[in-house]
């Protein structure tokens, strides 16, 4: 009898103490909205030129938050949604005759670019720190990665070439088919409810982008940026 007490005390020990570390823990879900520009690395053999390009997307990152000591916790995140990512490339100057006024004889430089434009469906995983700050904020830090699975794209190339692309025709034309991406993010949160809150973020991060399998041409990219959104779930 005595040995069952103590095993039944044991066990409410156990779970109040349980109860207790993991009052905050929880489901979480965020919506975000990134946007921001990126800086294109080329394929160094071809005589391109990296050249600044931009994205925006929908994320929404969903999952649980366990809470490790009053104010941290732990969040392990599906980061799941759409990315739009422009990719622009220098292809050199060309010189052209200038046309503008017919009375004078000159040339014109226009600086030529080749872009390549993706619509893709993203998925990785994004484990954060969480960081209670006041009574109704929190700092979040994160580091994850993934995938962007372009459903759709489109190139530009000099002299108006190029054209749009459905998944088949980028499966077909680049290798890889699929980008490759690494991110790292911070994020405010302003609670205005126990388990809602706005976020207010920063991003940083590099995509390994498609190359043309014939020619190479194609890169990779470092994008950095704002996010907004709102996010459910504890506060840390």
């Amino acid at each position: 009898m005595k040995n069952i007490k103590k095993i039944l005390l044991i066990m409410a020990m156990t779970m109040a103490l349980g109860t207790s570390a993991f009052a905050a823990s929880g489901f979480e879900f965020i919506l975000n909205v990134p946007f921001g520009i990126n800086y294109s690395i080329p394929t160094k053999d071809l005589g391109l030129k990296g050249s600044i390009g931009y994205d925006i997307g929908v994320d929404a990152q969903l999952g649980y938050m366990i809470q490790v000591s009053s104010g941290f916790g732990i969040s392990v995140l599906a980061d799941l949604g759409y990315s739009a990512d422009w990719y622009n490339y220098s292809a050199g100057t060309s010189v052209t005759a200038d046309s503008s006024n017919p009375d004078e004889l000159g040339v014109q430089a226009t600086e030529s670019f080749i872009v390549f434009n993706f619509h893709s469906f993203k998925l990785g995983l994004l484990p954060k720190f969480n960081i209670g700050v006041g009574s109704r904020g929190a700092l979040s830090v994160g580091i994850g990665g993934g995938v962007k699975i372009p459903i759709a794209g489109k190139i530009a190339l000099p002299n108006n070439a190029g054209g749009d692309m459905k998944r088949q025709d980028i499966v077909d034309f680049f290798s890889p088919s699929v980008i490759g991406y690494v991110k790292a993010t911070l994020d405010y949160s302003l609670f205005f409810t126990d388990n809602i809150a706005m976020n207010f973020g920063l991003y940083l991060g590099g995509d390994i982008g498609p190359k043309i399998k014939e020619v190479k041409i194609g890169g990779n990219a470092f994008d950095f940026g704002l996010q907004l959104g709102f996010r459910f779930g504890p506060k840390a």
